[in-house]
């Protein structure tokens, strides 16, 4: 299988635009594109706003060229492969407090990190998974070969 479009995907603050913005391919926000779309709703209190990732993931087009999708729901879209990014808790908590996100919001993000990311949705995930920064470059210009699964995610509740 050709892989034309990678997700790049973690809790907010952990890196997604930063990396994307680092590789040398095209990168579609997928914030941006929710939007376009008309699948974003209203902005809630927490700054935050829903997106409709099941209309996003119906009238999802396979970009011509290898492409990287920036967001942490971009896991719902049938993208060909995944990278997950990960950041140690108190690092994404000073990070989301730098934004200005609400305690209650930045504890809840911190919290999702700890219990793995988004690794829970990923689980019977039969794409190809990257987790992490380090090499990620190498590993799509290797084809995206199966890299990370659940079992081998970074654990920080057990992290010395």
């Amino acid at each position: 299988m050709q892989i034309r479009s990678i997700g790049i995907i973690g809790t907010p603050g952990c890196g997604k635009t930063t990396l994307c913005s680092e590789l040398d391919f095209p990168v579609i926000n997928l914030k941006d594109f929710a939007e376009q779309n008309g699948c974003l709703g209203p902005i809630c209190s927490d700054g935050a706003a829903e997106m409709d990732v099941e209309k996003l993931a119906q009238i999802w087009v396979q970009p011509n060229e290898l492409t990287l999708v920036d967001g942490h729901l971009a896991h719902h879209l049938p993208v060909d492969a995944l990278v997950v990014l990960r950041c140690e808790p108190e690092t994404l908590r000073k990070r989301l407090q730098d934004r200005g996100y609400s305690s209650k919001k930045v504890e809840a993000n911190v919290e999702v990190e700890l219990m793995g990311g988004p690794w829970s949705e990923l689980l019977e995930d039969s794409r190809p998974i990257f987790e992490g920064s380090q090499g990620v470059e190498s590993w799509i210009k290797a084809g995206c070969p199966t890299h990370s699964t659940p079992d081998s995610a970074t654990d920080w509740i057990n992290q010395p």
